[in-house]
């Protein structure tokens, strides 16, 4: 009987199919290089019909993140001209199925689409099928296109097992987490409605992995088959299931027309499944054709970060391409270059590691071109929780001149904050409407768009990483090349000016199509295709080739600096540079960079790793010798790359010296501190507080010791924790617990003062202030002053993020500050305060209430301290 129950199944399933009429809006495929993606939270967009904002089962309350806001189909229709006059072609929206309501579990409601209870049906908040068919014409009128987000590894929140978990007996220590008189107690949806291990029915169709939640997916057979954070995990293998997924999904091409699907959580199952699911005959592929779209995108979320320098990322996402036999999906998510562009432009690390990125990127991927990138989503923090709005716009500009398809999340334009803010008045997080065309984010988004629209060479090229700088932040500069067309992209990640010197990007006169922070003219290369120049902090600019060089060394005297008038810079011929060899062995004390320049009593400025701000200067003599002071007093290794700048000379050409490199080390610290901290009294202020109470919350919260050392600019940081967890793959090492550190620094020579602590409910102690602070959790690394800081906010970003190394098996967390970066003149007589809470993924710090919840903290009240564990230090000398 089991065995013609699946066989009808999948009989009337494929005939349904195949002899129905479309009857959703029928658009043909794009090409989809050429497409800009919008990206809606359907419930924190706009609300379009207040009519089913509540439906009865608690979930509704739009002051709180985890309720139900209003955001519905109609409101996204009724604000299509703001998304396409952003520039954006396509909507991608979170699922619109039917959804888990209310978790008595998690106490948490499903507003996100991501718990589905029926994938054939319209959640009643946000519309009715007809809802969601009007929304598919009204984009297809526009010539853009609906991509629908679906789920395909688990439903919702409804089992799991109150004890140990036994393999061999998954009846043992089951639970269901719905009581009978809940308004949802299983999905309604056949097969998926089976989800009582302690049925025999629903145990013999094995429709779900009875298992617990992932612990370690490094684990065979974990990742693939045990809970993502409780979800009822689906069995991908069952046939039964599959007939089931494919019925359901190929009803959304036919009864709505959507054009393309996002995949979440496309790692989490198994990869013959996707096979399957895309490419046999009656699969999603074949009916797209069916329909008239042959292009039929699939993009999948395979959440995977790459090591610096190191490609395992893309390996990873690229596996679930599959291969020319047996193919799987046709794109995926670029998530390793969103970690790279985040810890690159918004934390201050290294233009080479992007470099690498895109490079890997570019290289290990049939069409990366298809890879929609982005730097912000509904599942992590926001760009600006810890970047500035400078190194935002440099992320677009990355974004949109890039292999890949760009990704506009909703609020960017608006620079949003918070990762889940509604962007409609009333809604979570929201006073007033987002909707505004006119703000400067919008217009920069929109003129980005256009600029990839006008030259083909950006959604078509090729790319080459023309230099990339390896220490700190710095200058990157990469080139795209189309049919003959060629575009020069140029950045300066850091906060201060850098200098650009002697970069080839080839012969003939550069004209900017776009630039920001910067006003060049045009650019001309010398006689050997290298420009210089100096670029101010967080500069871009996108040059296009105008036209080829009669006489390049006439052309090369026509360069233009950006922001700098030089009245003295001469016309001479090229300098010449003799630079004396700096020691190969590794130095720990000042040294002297010494050679001589063509060019007598000229003044020359030292840069320093590419920066020019400390103001190092000289004049070399009448014979052109010089010698420059460098100063070697920052604790540890750093390597030094040092160049000496003619600034007389800019127009000449060679006015910047050959780059030398050096090791550098100190051991001796300056100033030291330590700290033993209690175990066991991660209880709070009060002693009361609960940590959540979901099983992967251990003991990350409790400190045990604190050190820390510095000498020079630099100051490194020892936390010795009880528990240092990696339970959710966290891109810094670790995970559930966010540190936040403030510092107070007498002789730091940082202005601004406070003594709130920004959204932790709570003060420095002992009556001191604060000037420089840091929040660090798994997937953020924010450093910030205290300028214009608010009890809630501290909105002064610096894109210099301490790195950090994490020994797990010790329970040890290493954080080094660079107080150049930082603009830290000294740590003298330095206090830090160091707290322990927790945020979620998506970078907010978790509430407190009475009660604790699986994710939330107990014990106190909704303004209580955010503060569950503390450590207060004073930096010595020895």
């Amino acid at each position: 009987m089991k065995n013609r129950s699946l066989l009808g199944l999948l009989i009337l399933s494929y005939c349904a199919d195949v002899t129905a009429k479309p009857l959703g809006s029928v658009q043909k495929s794009p090409d989809w290089r050429d497409q800009v993606i919008y990206f809606v939270l359907t419930d924190r967009f706009a609300d379009g019909d207040q009519s089913n904002n509540d439906q009865g089962a608690g979930e509704y309350n739009p002051q709180l993140p985890s309720h139900y806001s209003g955001g519905d189909l109609a409101g996204i229709q009724s604000k299509l001209e703001y998304i396409q006059g952003l520039g954006a072609s396509a909507v991608w929206l979170t699922p619109p199925v039917a959804n888990q309501w209310w978790s008595k579990q998690l106490q948490y409601a499903g507003y996100h689409g991501y718990w589905a209870t029926d994938f054939k049906a319209v959640d009643a908040h946000y519309g009715t099928l007809a809802s969601y068919q009007a929304l598919a014409k009204a984009l297809h009128q526009r010539n853009m296109y609906l991509i629908q987000d679906i789920v395909l590894n688990h439903t919702g929140n409804f089992f799991g097992y109150s004890g140990d978990y036994d393999a061999k007996d998954t009846a043992k220590n089951f639970v269901l987490y719905e009581s009978s008189d809940s308004k949802q107690p299983a999905p309604s949806q056949y097969p998926f409605s089976l989800i009582n291990r302690l049925d025999p029915k629903a145990a013999a169709e094995n429709i779900y992995h009875w298992t617990p939640p992932i612990v370690d997916a490094s684990v065979p057979g974990q990742e693939f088959s045990y809970q993502l954070g409780g979800l009822a995990d689906i069995n991908t293998s069952n046939p039964k299931v599959r007939a089931a997924f494919k019925d359901s999904y190929r009803f959304w091409l036919e009864q709505v027309g959507v054009d393309a699907f996002r995949v979440d959580t496309a790692k989490y199952v198994e990869h013959d499944f996707w096979h399957d699911f895309l490419h046999s005959d009656d699969g999603i592929f074949a009916k797209a054709r069916s329909l008239g779209k042959d292009n039929f995108l699939v993009f999948g979320e395979v959440f995977e970060a790459s090591k610096p320098f190191n490609a395992e990322g893309e390996h990873k996402i690229k596996a679930f391409l599959g291969s020319k036999e047996r193919p799987e999906l046709n794109s995926v998510i670029a998530f390793p270059l969103y970690f790279e562009l985040n810890q690159v432009l918004a934390e201050g690390a290294p233009p080479a590691q992007l470099g690498y990125r895109l490079e890997q990127h570019t290289q290990l991927f049939a069409d990366p071109h298809l890879l929609p990138t982005f730097l912000n989503n509904h599942d992590t923090k926001r760009f600006l929780a810890s970047g500035s709005v400078e190194a935002f716009v440099q992320g677009y500009a990355t974004l949109f001149t890039v292999p890949g398809i760009p990704v506009i999340y909703q609020g960017d334009e608006q620079l949003f904050t918070e990762s889940r803010k509604a962007m409609f008045k009333g809604g979570f997080g929201s006073e007033q409407d987002h909707f505004s065309s006119k703000t400067p984010m919008y217009q920069t988004i929109a003129q980005l768009a256009q600029m990839r629209r006008e030259h083909p060479l950006f959604s078509r090229g090729e790319l080459k990483v023309l230099f990339a700088q390896s220490e700190g932040p710095g200058v990157l500069v990469y080139q795209m090349q189309h049919q003959g067309e060629t575009a020069v992209v140029i950045l300066n990640t850091a906060d201060s000016p850098r200098m650009l010197a002697n970069v080839a990007i080839g012969a003939g006169t550069w004209q900017p199509l776009w630039q920001y922070q910067t006003k060049f003219e045009q650019l001309a290369a010398d006689n050997e295709g290298r420009i210089t120049a100096e670029l101010p902090a967080r500069a871009v600019v996108v040059l296009a080739q105008t036209a080829m060089p009669a006489n390049a060394d006439t052309v090369s005297r026509q360069t233009v600096k950006p922001n700098v008038t030089n009245p003295n810079a001469k016309q001479a011929t090229s300098l010449h540079w003799q630079m004396a060899p700096l020691p190969k062995q590794v130095l720990s004390k000042d040294f002297v960079l010494q050679g001589k320049v063509s060019a007598a009593n000229t003044e020359l400025v030292l840069l320093r790793n590419g920066d020019y701000s400390a103001n190092v200067r000289t004049h070399s003599d009448k014979n052109g010798n010089f010698q420059l002071p460098v100063t070697v007093r920052d604790l540890g290794a750093n390597p030094l790359q040092l160049a000496v700048y003619a600034p007389a000379f800019m127009r000449a050409g060679n006015a910047v010296s050959p780059t030398l490199t050096v090791q550098t080390r100190v051991e001796q610290a300056e100033f030291v501190a330590t700290v033993v901290d209690a175990q066991g009294d991660d209880k709070g202020p009060t002693g009361r507080y609960i940590a959540p109470t979901q099983p992967h919350s251990q003991r990350q919260k409790d400190l045990l010791a604190v050190s820390a050392k510095a000498a020079g600019a630099n100051l490194e940081l020892e936390i010795k924790m009880a528990q240092v967890s990696q339970f959710w793959g966290p891109a810094n090492g670790f995970d559930n617990v966010h540190f936040a550190i403030f510092f107070d620094l007498p002789a730091g020579g940082l202005t601004a003062n406070a003594q709130q602590l920004p959204g932790l409910a709570s003060r420095m102690p002992n009556a001191q202030s604060w000037q420089l602070g840091h929040f660090l959790f798994g997937w953020g690394n924010s450093v910030f002053t205290a300028k214009a800081a608010t009890p809630e906010h501290a909105p002064a970003k610096l894109g210099a993020a301490p790195t950090v190394q994490v020994d797990a098996k010790a329970g040890v967390i290493r954080i080094r500050y660079d107080g150049r970066a930082l603009g830290v003149n000294s740590w003298r007589d330095a206090s830090i305060y160091l707290s322990t809470w927790d945020k979620t993924g998506e970078g907010a710090l978790r509430s407190i209430a009475e009660q604790p919840s699986p994710w939330n903290f107990g014990g106190g009240k909704a303004d209580s301290a955010k503060v569950l564990d503390d450590a207060f230090i004073r930096l010595q000398r020895p």
